[in-house]
């Protein structure tokens, strides 16, 4: 209980912690008709307030207080949890105001400033929704954002957009497989907005991890074209600063290759893996392009094996990436094409063939 947890960290041993996971330590279960309970017994409040007030006294690079009742906490103590958040990098906050006041996020969201040390915050499963327009925007002041499954109206995730198209400092975007949820739809926020805002605004950012069909059941060939999906990869294929992105669970199906393989090309990180939503058209055209003219410094293929590609075009697509992991089963063709291709032309400087057997391939080929 709270009271084991003080005495713990009243000891001198942890007087130096830097990481910190107080998540599910207070929480509070939601009733019929939106208000929430307090799981614990009342005065264990003032035991979470002292505990809280020893992880401030700590020099703390990251602490987790997802699924706490923080509502409770910001209404008899609102100044000290807002300066509690703003003095720690790294802030998870998933799920701390679902069907609850999200007065305490907007109180630490008007609070930040560029002196601030947080610049990595969770909001995910939040309802924010309640918020000041003008607050929500001010997300884009962090480093790193993640908002899986929070709830948003369409007027805030269109001025969210903009602002990020105009210039974020959101380098990492998070919104997972959960996506953000339109408060009046229910429905996927950005979904609702105009494609190329979306697409301007996500190309603007480094990291995106964005899954819009997670455990989706049926043919890929049955689902309707992703317009949005589209537009964003026409434009990353032109210009992005995307340097890498998660977004396996999308479906690419009704993508042309072309377009595809000019955005894949354009990042500096890539994982090529199974996926039921991409054709094998598209991964032709991927490698294709990347055996001309890539951006790409890493390439990691996670594939069964890749005996149906031929081996020559393997071969002058991945020795012209810096660093290249080929967690797949390969045929002797695919590591006598690979090892040949390597040449004072190429860019590759570390390759890794996994537990591919490279003993037969001939001597003067691996020592080439």
């Amino acid at each position: 209980g709270l009271d084991r947890l003080l005495s713990v960290l009243e000891l001198p041993r942890f007087r130096k912690i830097q990481h910190l996971d107080l998540n599910r330590v207070f929480m509070a279960i939601k009733k019929k008709g939106g208000k929430n309970k307090p799981v614990q017994p009342p005065d264990d409040q003032s035991k979470f307030l002292e505990v809280l007030e020893i992880a401030s006294k700590l020099p703390l690079t990251w602490l987790n207080l997802s699924y706490n009742d923080l509502p409770s906490v910001f209404v008899s103590s609102p100044q000290f949890l807002s300066r509690l958040i703003l003095k720690i990098p790294h802030v998870d906050l998933f799920a701390t105001c679902r069907g609850a006041s999200s007065d305490f996020i907007g109180h630490f969201l008007n609070s930040y400033t560029e002196a601030s040390a947080l610049h990595t915050v969770d909001l995910g499963g939040c309802d924010l929704d309640t918020l000041p327009t003008n607050l929500v925007t001010k997300l884009n002041c962090l480093t790193n954002v993640a908002l899986e499954g929070a709830f948003m109206t369409m007027e805030q995730a269109k001025a969210f957009l903009v602002d990020m198209a105009k210039g974020s400092k959101i380098k990492k975007f998070d919104i997972g497989c959960e996506l953000i949820v339109d408060k009046d739809t229910y429905s996927d926020v950005f979904e609702n907005l105009d494609p190329e805002l979306v697409a301007t605004a996500l190309n603007n950012l480094e990291h995106l991890i964005y899954n819009k069909l997670k455990d989706a059941k049926g043919d890929c060939c049955d689902f309707p074209p992703d317009l949005h999906l589209e537009r964003f990869l026409q434009v990353m294929g032109r210009k992005t600063k995307l340097k890498k992105v998660e977004m396996e669970e999308n479906n690419f199906f009704h993508v042309a290759p072309e377009v595809v393989a000019k955005a894949f090309n354009n990042l500096e990180h890539l994982e090529m893996k199974p996926n039921p939503f991409n054709t094998s058209a598209q991964i032709v055209a991927t490698l294709e392009l990347m055996a001309q003219k890539t951006c790409l410094k890493y390439v990691m293929f996670e594939y069964e094996d890749l005996s149906w590609l031929n081996p020559g075009l393997v071969a002058r697509a991945v020795v012209q990436v810096e660093q290249v992991d080929m967690k797949c089963g390969l045929s002797r063709a695919h590591v006598n094409a690979i090892l040949r291709e390597i040449g004072a032309s190429s860019k590759i400087r570390r390759l890794n063939l996994g537990n591919n057997d490279v003993s037969k391939v001939p001597a003067h080929v691996r020592e080439s």
